[in-house]
Order: structure tokens, then C-alpha cells, then sequence
């Protein structure tokens, strides 16, 4: 009898030592998972994404001073579109207001011409300051197909740092 109880009260210091260490170890990436050491947005690029045939040429330039954010976009859809407003902020810029449209060939304020094959910068405000450090929103713009007159909506994603 002696026999097997050394043997039990060997198996639950094994168990006992195993699990302390797999706490402590639990406890050590529950700590740096809370204060964002382990945070994947440190790690991630910074990008910018829009609907098939808008592109993002550069990636955003977020001024959190200002509030603003501005976008660097090529016209691929194949027709000549006149971008009218944005809609729909989420996140870091919940109601974002078109400032400016400035295309190669057209700039009308806050609506604007883009031909086919052109680019434009978009410069978007999201209120009067922005945290500094990283950002992100995902927002809508609305655009008028020229040739059509119909007006499409799109969706659009930007991650970066505001600085």
C-alpha cells in the first residue's frame, strides 16, 4: 500500500508543478495581449482599399492634428465618374466629409471629375482632431457615372498611423 501511494503523490506533483507552470505562462501572454505587445496592428501594413476600379495608388496620409485623411486614387472603371460625397465612416472617422476633389484635369471643391485612366486626390475630414497612432475606417463614396448619369456607391477600407 505504501508503494502506491508514493506513487499517486509523485503523479500529483508532476501535475501539480505542470499545471503552476502553464498558469504562470497563461497569465504572462494574458498580460502582454493586454497591454498590446502582442497587438497584430504593430505589425500589420499600413493600406488602403477601395471597390474593382478604384484604386489606391499610395497609401493614406492621416494628418491627426487636422482630422483629415487624404487618399491618392486611380480611375479603372472605364468611364469618366464625378465623385460626389462620402458616406458612412466607421471607427476612428465616423461622419466623414468630403473637403476637396483634385483630379489632373478637374478640381470643383468637394466634388470632382475624374476621367477614365486619371488619378485624383481625395481629401476626407473626420472631425476636428484625430488620436495619434493607428487608424482605421471603413467608408462609402458615392460617384456619378458620367456617360450614364447614374449614381453608384462603393465601399472603402484605410488602415495607417496618424501622425
Amino acid at each position: 500500500m505504501k508503494q502506491l501511494n508514493r506513487k499517486a503523490q509523485a503523479a500529483t506533483e508532476f501535475i501539480m508543478t505542470y499545471g503552476w507552470a502553464i498558469l504562470v505562462v497563461l497569465i504572462a501572454i494574458g498580460a502582454l495581449a493586454y497591454f498590446g505587445v502582442l497587438s497584430p496592428d504593430k505589425f500589420l501594413p499600413e493600406r488602403c482599399t477601395f471597390p474593382a476600379g478604384i484604386d489606391c495608388i499610395d497609401k493614406a496620409v492621416i494628418t491627426a492634428s487636422t482630422g483629415q485623411v487624404e487618399l491618392a486614387l486611380k480611375n479603372n472603371i472605364g468611364y469618366t465618374i464625378n465623385v460626389t460625397s462620402v458616406i458612412t465612416g466607421t471607427d476612428d472617422c465616423p461622419s466623414p466629409v468630403l473637403l476637396l476633389v483634385n483630379s489632373q484635369n478637374v478640381s470643383t471643391g468637394n466634388h470632382s471629375t475624374i476621367f477614365n485612366n486619371d488619378q485624383a486626390t481625395l481629401r476626407i475630414s473626420c472631425g476636428n482632431s484625430l488620436p495619434v497612432g493607428k487608424f482605421k475606417t471603413d467608408f462609402g463614396i458615392e460617384y456619378l457615372n458620367m456617360e450614364t448619369k447614374l449614381l453608384h456607391k462603393g465601399s472603402g477600407s484605410i488602415r495607417g498611423r496618424a501622425t
